[in-house]
């Protein structure tokens, strides 16, 4: 388990952070730019001296009133939004001095740094970069050999923070995946910032959510993006996330998808092989209700639901609401004068209506 209990005080910031998190899995760092997610990240990792409280990681303490444990000590990766590779080494060589940082670490090292090596670039698929000049390499590429670099210190903790925000649109839809398959493969907890729905969605176990230095929300993704009264609500960034498996691509343009609980979701067609697991991230703007199932209607993700909860808050004219479909949670965002028209209440049996078009995996 991590816990963590940090406090900062500046002139112009101050940070709160109590939360604990298992001590594996991805936890996503979630919140608007300037809410304190980097200088929680920074705490964590021993570089703000400011930074006073309590700090254990899988049953070793980094911080408490009598200790303080140097950054240097604890062993963590890190992942900025700039590579910084050393232009005077090849890619090989920036590989190797990551694994040179943890060499005095025998007990995380038990495999040859050539097996590490090759194992790191099967993944990040950077054996054909090894004797490149890093500044030869595209921004996507280079942050790759920066992922690679850090896991090979053998770190007890990897740490990333927007690792995808420097990067065009495209090169970040190219990274995903990469990162997606490192992450299958670590047994070491991430911790990863991002103001990305998308990047959350794809990639976290875990999430924390912060705003103007305080953790609002902290829990499994599932559990904090299921809660109507969710901070995520005040700035319209309410999402849920489905797991589900590629069907098949029978229909024109479309590829269909079945959730956990055995529906069937239509999103456009993309690439992907049948059987492979896919996170669906459903944006509660996106989601509408209706009593009866409608018929001839062009919106084709037409889902039975039942309503779990409604917000007390109205937000903008709108409430939350939080529905069941098959053991999945949805959020949905509708107006008060649908709630009341539709006499909306926890219990009710519901069809959930989401175009095609909004759905993102």
């Amino acid at each position: 388990m991590i816990h963590v209990d940090l406090s900062l005080s500046r002139a112009e910031f101050s940070l709160k952070a109590q939360f604990e998190l298992p001590g594996s899995g991805v936890t996503g760092i979630f919140g608007q730019s300037g809410g304190g997610k980097t200088t929680l990240l920074r705490a964590i990792a021993g570089l703000e001296p400011g930074a006073v409280g309590s700090l254990s990681v899988n049953g070793r303490c980094w911080q408490s009133e009598s200790i303080f444990l140097p950054a240097e000590n604890r062993h963590i990766g890190l992942v900025f939004q700039e590579p910084s590779l050393f232009s005077h080494l090849d890619v090989r060589a920036n590989l190797v001095f990551g694994s040179d940082r943890g060499k005095d670490r025998k007990k995380n090292n038990k495999a040859p740094q050539a097996a590490v090596l090759e194992h790191i670039c099967t993944t990040l698929e950077l054996g054909s970069l090894l004797h490149r000049d890093p500044r030869s390499l595209s921004g996507g590429e280079q942050q790759r050999v920066a992922i690679g670099r850090a896991l090979m210190a053998s770190p007890v903790m990897l740490m990333m923070d927007e690792p995808l925000s420097a990067l065009d649109h495209r090169a970040r839809r190219t990274l995903m995946p990469f990162l997606e398959k490192t992450f299958q493969g670590l047994e070491i907890p991430v911790l990863y910032v991002s103001h990305s729905t998308e990047e959350v969605a794809r990639l976290a176990d875990h999430l924390v959510l912060m705003e103007e230095g305080r953790v609002t929300a902290f829990g499994s993704l599932g559990e904090v993006l299921g809660r109507v009264d969710s901070p995520l609500n005040e700035v319209d960034e309410a999402f849920s996330v489905f797991n589900c498996t590629v069907n098949n691509h029978d229909l024109p343009h479309l590829t269909s998808l079945i959730s956990r609980g055995g529906e069937v979701l239509h999103i456009p067609r993309v690439d992907i092989n049948t059987a492979l697991p896919v996170r669906l991230r459903i944006r509660a703007r996106d989601v509408s209700l209706c009593l009866q199932r409608p018929q001839q209607s062009s919106i084709l993700n037409v889902l039975p639901a039942q309503i779990v909860d409604i917000s007390e808050k109205i937000r903008q004219g709108s409430r939350s609401i939080k529905l069941n479909i098959g053991g999945e949670t949805l959020l949905a965002k509708v107006s008060e004068y649908s709630v009341q028209l539709l006499e909306l209440a926890p219990g009710q049996q519901v069809f959930a209506q989401i175009k095609s078009a909004a759905l993102m995996t």
